[in-house]
């Protein structure tokens, strides 16, 4: 999958919009990707990038 698709699913689950006001950050899936992220750079697998994505937002969700 190309990273320039990647990137924009993940810049606008990142963002959140309010009319007349400036983007927010949304932290759940902010912290989320941080792991995600070294995920990323460790293994290059797209099954252990999507595994990591979801099992950290559940865990992060489960502590917020």
């Amino acid at each position: 999958m190309p990273i320039v698709i990647m990137a924009a699913l993940w810049f606008e689950n990142l963002f959140t919009q309010r009319m007349g006001h400036l983007p927010g950050i949304d932290y759940e899936n902010l912290f989320a990707s941080i792991p995600t992220i070294i995920g990323a750079i460790l293994t290059k697998s797209l099954l252990a990038i999507v595994i990591i994505g979801i099992v950290s937002l559940a865990v992060i969700r489960m502590i917020m």
